[in-house]
């Protein structure tokens, strides 16, 4: 079993020790760190340590574990990695309720509101690490196919191959017996069917009319009737295609 990292950021020693106690009770090895202050926690993160899951209070005094968040967030986001597959899941645990909306507001994975209980504790754990498999399963899967972002077809370009990448297509059209594979500032006709490049292109294109495949890469919007790409072309959407494409976009992102 892995070993994780938990800690609790809380200026009562007594919830401290409470927590603490808790997670060495818990069934997962872990190392187990307490901070008495936001600014001693994020002192510790900044010289490079890392924490799988945070247990943090809101109301510490001078400190205050929404803008503690906020810091986390702000330095993970210029590291250029996504909140989603990135450490700690931050669990607030306070007695203020009337701020659960802030806490959400800043990519919280959990609450718990005191005084805490055991198994409301030992629940917001297991799921957390449970989260924490999730993430580190696809972290595994990106690094495998990490070259599959140069990725490439082979189009038969008048007398000659070109080789396109893949994340370089916005879309491919239908156009009789022929299809256009539009890039950013240029096109390709070609003598193939629009079966063949969905096969050829895989999931990462969606087909959200008979004459259009779309990169959901470059999709920046969507309704009932279009799909809008990001060099601002509004493409139509089959109204029998739309609950799938839903489901294969909100797959694509997360």
């Amino acid at each position: 079993m892995e070993k994780y990292h938990f800690a609790v950021c809380d200026d009562e020693k007594a919830v401290r020790d409470l927590l603490h106690g808790w997670l060495s009770d818990s069934p997962y090895k872990a190392q187990i760190s307490d901070y008495s202050s936001g600014e001693e926690l994020i002192k510790d993160i900044d010289t490079g340590t890392r924490i799988d899951v945070l247990f943090l209070d809101i109301a510490m005094g001078a400190s205050d574990g929404i803008e503690i968040a906020k810091k986390l967030v702000t330095r993970i986001e210029n590291n250029g990695k996504s909140m989603r597959a990135s450490r700690p899941l931050i669990i607030y645990v306070t007695g203020i309720p009337d701020r659960m909306g802030d806490a959400f507001g800043v990519k919280a994975y959990g609450y718990l509101l005191k005084p805490v209980s055991r198994p409301s504790f030992d629940g917001e754990l297991h799921r957390a690490v449970e989260e924490l498999k999730k993430l580190d399963a696809q972290l595994v899967c990106e690094t495998s196919y990490a070259d599959m972002s140069d990725a490439f077809i082979a189009l038969q370009s008048g007398k000659g191959i070109v080789n396109v990448k893949h994340k370089d297509i916005l879309y491919v059209e239908s156009s009789g017996r022929k299809a256009i594979v539009h890039l950013n500032e240029k096109k390709y006709e070609v003598y193939k069917q629009m079966a063949e490049f969905e096969e050829a292109l895989g999931k990462d294109f969606f087909r959200i009319h008979r004459g259009y495949l779309v990169n959901l890469s470059h999709v920046v919007g969507y309704s009932r009737t279009e799909v809008q790409v990001d060099n601002g072309e509004l493409l139509i959407i089959s109204k029998y295609k739309y609950s799938d494409f839903i489901r294969a976009y909100m797959d694509f992102i997360s």
